[in-house]
């Protein structure tokens, strides 16, 4: 009797489980898609569009986020916080006069003080176009009378001096990665810069300063109207709905759709007999969005090779007929990137691109051992400029590596899997165990086992993983870490459940 009720009390688990996805994939895409308030990007709205008269809501929600430590960001991602603490050191001295936003200003800049180290050498894991826009800020912050010392970003400093050469050498249309960092280098704003979202490169920050700058220009007032129209759309889908408290990046169709179905297709759910009625009509919808060049994380935005990859997994693992053709344009030597002239890959871009490769039977050798260098001496993949967790690229890779010829490195990565899980059977960084991150552990570990090269330590790791996950089920979880990055960390929250759902369903089917 009492293991009838096990099994009864499992069975019941799975079915709330399977009600939790089946909702949340259903809504993938909707509206956009949702995505976490921005510390960075709402402090540029306050700065450069305010909410008409409702600035002090969004500016004391500002002020909440402050850590402290004195910085704005999540303390996880280090070298995401000079930007946001920046920006929002601005905010608040353009309109706090109190003691309390005096005091929050000189917290932050004794912070900046202390972030030196994280500046001294460079790497592929900068935030999205930060070589831009903290010189950028530097100057504002100079400007404005507040002092924060130079010489700890001159690495930096020199690195967006060379990419404001190659921006500065032509105009760039809407939809480009350029525009998504306009309040940055943009000085002349065009209709042309305005997007089919009515944004300006699919920030909240670019379209700010876009607005800004064009406020004296009688003959942009349409586009003015659209603009502001898009931040209010935007700050409606951070799940707070604040005016003036807005995304990052925004919308983000088919990013969310893309990798929350990509997602479901390492853990082997794509087509659970259960989700069938709710993934088909999503996988559809891909698949009529899909063209000869890829797909972009937007109707909107131009395809990148990441977005492109993960779409072709799925496309094919569904039974669409897809060739790498696509893929293909985002080569770049020995490596595949997201958008053409980066100047930093990204190591989870160029697995999604293996995996795709592996899928559709074409030769990926080059991409493999370019993968396999990068591995770190300890078995870890760091360093990537999308995401901030090592656990979230080091399962990528696993995936995306065939288990022969790169055996050993695949269980080196899995014993540092192993060395980093709590006793009780979680994963995480700087905020102790999180769902998301042993997320990642689990399905990294479940794809060898069903491949049936998981070793014998490995399975009672997945195992202790899988019930930590099972304990610490939420239905309504809402507070979590920032682990993705854009100019500043944020959270996809649709696309980090179906990442937490995936990897808490056992794997029985």
């Amino acid at each position: 009797m009492r293991f009838s009720g096990v099994i009864a009390q499992t069975s019941h688990i799975e079915d709330v489980l399977i009600t939790d996805l089946r909702h949340t994939i259903a809504t993938l895409g909707a509206d956009g898609g949702m995505n976490s308030p921005s510390i960075y990007d709402t402090a540029q709205v306050l700065r450069f569009a305010p909410p008409k008269g409702m600035i002090w809501p969004a500016l004391e929600w500002l002020a909440e986020q402050q850590y402290p430590d004195g910085g704005w960001g999540d303390p996880a991602v280090p070298r995401a916080r000079d930007v946001s603490t920046l920006a929002a050191i601005l905010a608040l001295q353009k309109y706090g006069a109190r003691l309390q936003e005096r005091r929050a200003i000189h917290a932050g800049l004794s912070f900046l003080r202390h972030q030196a180290p994280y500046w001294s050498h460079l790497a592929d894991d900068l935030p999205v176009g930060v070589e831009l826009l903290l010189p950028q800020l530097l100057k504002e912050t100079a400007a404005a009378g507040l002092l924060v010392q130079v010489a700890p970003y001159a690495q930096l400093v020199a690195l967006g001096e060379k990419r404001r050469a190659l921006i500065g050498s032509r105009r760039w249309p809407a939809g480009t990665p350029p525009v998504h960092s306009w309040e940055a280098w943009g000085t002349m704003p065009y209709a042309a810069e305005l997007d089919g979202s009515g944004g300006v490169g699919h920030s909240s920050a670019a379209t700010a300063a876009w607005l800004h700058a064009a406020s004296a220009k009688p003959e942009l007032a349409a586009e003015r109207e659209r603009a502001e129209h898009y931040l209010q759309c935007a700050a409606s889908m951070t799940g707070i709905d604040l005016p003036g408290v807005v995304p990052g990046v925004w919308p983000l169709t088919w990013f969310e759709l893309v990798f929350s179905l990509y997602m479901l297709s390492t853990a082997n759910l794509l087509d659970h007999p259960a989700l069938q009625d709710v993934v088909g009509p999503q996988v559809q919808a891909l698949s009529q969005a899909f063209t000869p060049h890829g797909i972009g994380f937007s109707d909107y935005f131009m395809p990148d090779g990441d977005d492109t990859a993960a779409a072709l997994v799925i496309l094919h693992s569904a039974g669409y007929p897809v060739s790498a053709a696509p893929l293909r344009r985002f080569e770049t030597g020995d490596h595949f990137c997201a958008f053409p002239g980066e100047l930093q890959p990204s190591l989870s871009v160029v697995a999604h691109a293996a995996h795709a490769l592996q899928v559709l039977g074409e030769p990926a050798n080059t991409a493999y051992d370019y993968i396999a260098r990068r591995q770190e001496s300890d078995g870890r993949w760091l360093g990537d400029k999308w995401q901030s967790a090592w656990f979230y690229t080091t399962s990528q890779a696993i995936i995306a590596l065939p288990y022969e010829p790169y055996q050993e490195a695949i269980n080196r990565a899995v014993e540092q899997l192993i060395s980093y899980q709590a006793p009780d059977g979680g994963l995480g960084g700087y905020h102790g165990s999180t769902t998301e991150e042993t997320a990642y552990m689990v399905l990294g570990l479940r794809h060898l086992r069903r491949n049936g090269v998981l070793f014998e330590e490995g399975m009672l790791a997945l195992a202790a993983a899988e019930r930590w996950m099972l304990d610490n089920y939420r239905p309504f979880r809402q507070h979590a870490p920032h682990l993705w990055l854009d100019k500043d960390a944020y959270r996809p929250p649709r696309l980090v459940r179906i990442i937490e759902l995936a990897a808490t369903l056992p794997d029985r089917w």
